[in-house]
Parts: structure tokens; C-alpha cells; sequence
């Protein structure tokens, strides 16, 4: 005779001298005894040995609209120091990912892809399975920004990647020498910073960049002005005095480096007191 054949009050009076982690092999043998092994009433017993689970010594049930068998997993994981938790996406340890929301999809950069995945409405949960995949670099992805039409990202190989996010077509704009560590797009305006000291200025329609601005400094950060007539740049301040400076992006030359305020003295105004 099968085991799901015996009658149910049987199947309790055995079931009752199983603990929490036989009961919970048991119920990985079908679906059938899934479903007959994960109700509270078989629980019951178990649930009385720890602490916290809402079933007090005269059986009365103090969380009835929560499963029994996960009040008894929570419990278990306490008496044990434990805490655990759900992770939806893994991604390498050794890189920190890129990623920005667009509505209900977030755009998560892992290696040398950027993966979409869906959020249901409330935020709450992450569907773990991307349902678009944009890739194209030959190295980590440094970086990405996005619009209504187009994801850009930069690599470490030193490329662009154009993605049409309706067409899925992509343009790759090869154009530093090192890692690109900063990017930022208004418009048709593209402007990458990387760590070969220079900064480039590109537009969507163009497969080369229209201009090439030495820093002589690593960049970390740039930043286009919503009015798209300039744009500013920051580094790493090893080689220069002034980590920051504006550009004009028609003339693509810096007025001017935006120095430390300084005070009636001429002195940096952090030097005074």
C-alpha cells in the first residue's frame, strides 16, 4: 500500500513523530503528499518545539492566515542565529552593478551585459529572469544611461554601445584607450569621460565623435546642462589643480576651471581661521 493510500488519520498519528527536516524531505516526493504533508495540522506538533511560532501549549493558533510550516522554518533559523533572506539577482562579487528604473523595468548592468527585468506594481518583488538582454561590449560595463529610445553604455574596452531599445538595432562607437568610466546623454548629445585623460563628444547620429578634449587628469564624472550648450567635467584632481570644469559644447574649450571660493586675503576661504 502507498503511503497517500492510508487513511488521513493514520498518515497523522505516523507524521507526528517526523521532525521539521524529515517533514520537509517528505514533502519533496510528490505532489500529492506535498500538499497533504505542508498543512498546519501536521505542523502542529512540530511547531510546539519552537519558539515564536504562534501555537501555544493548548494548540490555539495565534497567526492562522500565515502557513504553519514557514512560521517553523522562521523559528528554526532563529534558534540557529540564522537570518535569511531572499536574493532575486546574483550578480559577480568582485563588480558593483550600474543599474537605474524606467517605470516598472529596471536596467541592471552584470559583466558585460546590462539585463532588463520587470517589477510588479508595489515595488516589492523583482522578477529574477530578465526578459531583454543588451550586450555588445567586450569587456565589464562601466556604465549606461537611458532615454525613451536608446540605452548607452560604456565598457571597459573602452567602447559605446548605442542600443534602439524598439528596433533592438545597436551602433558601437569605438573611441578610448582605457576604461570609460563616466557617461551622460541629452538629446542627440553623448559625452564619456575616461580614464585616458581624455573626455569625447559624440552625437547618435555620428560613428565617430565629433570632438576630443584633453584633461590631462583621469576623469570620473561628467555632466550635460539640460540647455545642452555645455557641459561639465570632473577628475580625479591627481595631475590638476581643478577637479571640475564647464566646456562649451559648440566650441568644445573651457571658459574656465571652477577654482576654490577664496577670501579677502586671497586664500582659499577652507584655509581661513
Amino acid at each position: 500500500m502507498l503511503l497517500s493510500q492510508l487513511p488521513e488519520d493514520v498518515l497523522y498519528h505516523i507524521l507526528a513523530y517526523l521532525d521539521h527536516v524529515s517533514l520537509s524531505r517528505l514533502s519533496q516526493v510528490s505532489k500529492s503528499v506535498r500538499s497533504f504533508v505542508n498543512r498546519d495540522s501536521v505542523w502542529k506538533c512540530v511547531a510546539k518545539q519552537f519558539l515564536n511560532t504562534g501555537i501555544r501549549r493548548d494548540g490555539a493558533d495565534l497567526y492562522p492566515k500565515i502557513p504553519l510550516k514557514l512560521r517553523v522554518r522562521t523559528a528554526q533559523n532563529w534558534s540557529s542565529g540564522l537570518c535569511t533572506k531572499h536574493i532575486p539577482i546574483r550578480w559577480r562579487k568582485n563588480l558593483l552593478p550600474w543599474l537605474q528604473m524606467d517605470g516598472n523595468i529596471l536596467f541592471l548592468s552584470h559583466a558585460a551585459e546590462i539585463r532588463a527585468h520587470s517589477v510588479n506594481q508595489n515595488g516589492k518583488k523583482i522578477l529574477s529572469q530578465p526578459f531583454k538582454i543588451y550586450s555588445g561590449h567586450n569587456g565589464d560595463v562601466c556604465r549606461f544611461v537611458l532615454n525613451d529610445s536608446y540605452l548607452i553604455s560604456s565598457g571597459s574596452d573602452g567602447t559605446i554601445v548605442v542600443h534602439c531599445r524598439r528596433s533592438g538595432a545597436q551602433t558601437k562607437l569605438p573611441g578610448h584607450s582605457q576604461e570609460i568610466n563616466c557617461l551622460d546623454s541629452r538629446g542627440e548629445l553623448i559625452i564619456s569621460g575616461s580614464r585616458d585623460t581624455t573626455v569625447k563628444v559624440w552625437t547618435l547620429t555620428s560613428s565617430s565623435s565629433r570632438a576630443t578634449i584633453s584633461t590631462f587628469d583621469r576623469v570620473w564624472s561628467v555632466a550635460i546642462d539640460p540647455s545642452l550648450s555645455s557641459f561639465a567635467v570632473g577628475t580625479a584632481c591627481c595631475r590638476t589643480l581643478s577637479p571640475l570644469h564647464i566646456w562649451n559644447t559648440e566650441r568644445s574649450a573651457p571658459p574656465c576651471p571652477l577654482q576654490e571660493p577664496v577670501n579677502s586675503s586671497g586664500k582659499p576661504a577652507s584655509a581661513s581661521g
